[in-house]
Parts: structure tokens; sequence; C-alpha cells
């Protein structure tokens, strides 16, 4: 009886445990997420959507180190900015370690890349969510290298990129701190640790084109 006891007691515990991690257990919590949405579409001119739009076939890097699969994709925004087609998402991360299991929350914003080619990932330092698959390549560059890790499928295209100014863009451009760019194979991609209600989706946009309007493309590797 006393073990029946001990195993009830345990599984009403880890069920508090799970409604206290989970906030949309919550209606007040969900109310007040709904608002901040509907207040995000409008502000944004983006619509919420429930149909699997892709991320993880858009961005396949970026995704994979986020372990992004359909059951973590958690929300959607699409519609368009300075007339290029965006889509965000939320995506809930998990990172184990020896002790406990925890989540982390992302968000990406992601825009057609004008030209296809090899995948390049710029990621914050001091976020070690990124170094979980491939290792870094220093740059040289003393002040990029000591604020960001760059990882590359194709070290040419990747020297061409990064000698085109664009370090010296990131390190002077507000918008860039703390965020990971992405050049996915056919998109690029600007993720950053919020939920998408807290997250500066707009900024992480036009950061995102404005990049992608100053990269040089056709005078890039395409191998």
């Amino acid at each position: 009886m006393l073990v029946v006891v001990a195993i009830l007691g345990v599984g009403v515990a880890v069920g508090v445990a799970r409604r206290k991690r989970n906030p949309f257990t919550n209606p007040q919590f969900v109310n007040q997420w709904e608002q901040r949405m509907r207040a995000l579409e409008a502000a944004l001119g983006w619509r919420f959507v429930a149909e699997d739009q892709g991320f993880q076939e858009r961005v396949p890097q970026i995704g994979r180190m986020l372990e992004a699969d359909r059951s973590r994709v958690r929300f959607q925004l699409v519609g368009a900015w300075r007339g290029v087609p965006v889509l965000a998402v939320e995506v809930l991360l998990r990172t184990d370690n020896t002790v406990t299991t925890e989540y982390r929350t992302y968000s990406v914003v992601v825009v057609p890349r004008p030209m296809p080619g090899p995948w390049v990932l710029i990621s914050p330092r001091e976020d070690s969510v990124w170094g979980i698959f491939e290792q870094f390549t220093a740059t040289g560059d003393p002040a990029f290298d000591a604020r960001y890790e760059v990882r590359r499928k194709n070290p040419a295209f990747a020297g061409a990129l990064l000698g085109s100014g664009l370090p010296q863009a990131l390190l002077t451009d507000p918008r860039a701190a703390g965020v990971a760019i992405a050049f996915d194979e056919h998109n690029l991609a600007a993720a950053v640790p919020a939920p998408l209600v807290q997250a500066p989706l707009a900024h992480l946009a036009d950061l995102l084109l404005d990049i992608a309007g100053r990269v040089p493309w056709q005078a890039l590797p395409r191998g």
C-alpha cells in the first residue's frame, strides 16, 4: 500500500511540475499570449498559420542544429517584408545534460537567398547551442572572432563571403548583437533565443534583407 501511495505521489508531483513548465495550461497566460500575437500580426502585417510551412526543409542546416522537427516548431507567422516573402517560427530546443532535460525557445526569421550556394553559419560565441555539430573556423579578424564563430561547408565560399566586408558590417550593426545568421543553401535565416512575441522580428527581417543586398553574390564561388 505504501508503494502505491508513493507512486501516486510521484505522479502528482510530475504532473504539477509539467503544468508549471507549460504556461499554456494557464488560461490567463493563453489569453495574454493571444493578445500579444494578434498585436504582432497587426504590427507586422504577417499572419499566424497552423499549417506546416516546411521550416526544416527551407533551412536544413539551422533546422538540424535546433533539432527543429515538426514537433518542435510551435508557432509560425507568414507574410512579406519590404516586398520579400518571410517566414517566422518559434522552435523549442531540447538541451540535455547529465542531470536534467531543459528547453530553450528560439525565434527564427527566414527570407529567400538571392543566389543558392554552400551554407555558412555565423553565430554568437556566447551561445553554445550552435557548436554541437561542427567545429568553428577562425576568420583571423580578432574583433570578429571574439564575438562570433563561423561554421561552413565550403572554405572558398566562406572566405569570399567574409572578405566582402560582412564581418565589419555585423560588428557595427546593433541589430546583429546576439543573433545567429545562417546562409543556408536556398534561404537566409536569423535566430535569437526568445519567443516570437518577444523577438525583434522586424529588425531581424531588416537585417537579413540588408545583408542580402550588400553581399556580392555574383562574385562568390558557387561550388
